[in-house]
């Protein structure tokens, strides 16, 4: 049986912002936070993806390595200006399956 040699964990995340947001815009500030934080290489071992972003509901799903979960947490929790304007992510929910993240993120998307 062959064995996945890469464990990644998917966050449910919320963002409060008073700009609204893009899925692009979105993109480049989480990876300008990453590679200002931990440096390419870090940004490389974090193997950051933005999945799925619904800017009505300001959800988001990302995707990491399972082992720099704590690297992608802070990165989120230091994000607060976006564009000279207050901007805030939380992370509500993580799970090691997209499947089961998305049954609690939005039940209508399977």
């Amino acid at each position: 049986m062959p064995v996945r040699s890469v464990r990644r964990r998917y966050l449910w995340t919320h963002i409060e912002s008073e700009q609204k947001l893009n899925d692009n815009t979105l993109n480049r500030l989480i990876e300008a936070k990453i590679h200002f934080l931990y440096g390419v290489n870090g940004a490389v071992e974090m193997n950051y993806k933005l999945i799925e972003y619904l800017p009505d509901d300001h959800d988001a799903i990302i995707r990491c390595n399972h082992n720099r979960l704590n690297e992608m947490r802070a990165t989120l929790a230091s994000i607060n200006m976006v564009d000279e304007k207050p901007c805030r992510i939380d992370v509500k929910i993580v799970s090691g399956t997209i499947k089961s993240l998305k049954n609690h993120f939005h039940p209508s998307h399977i």
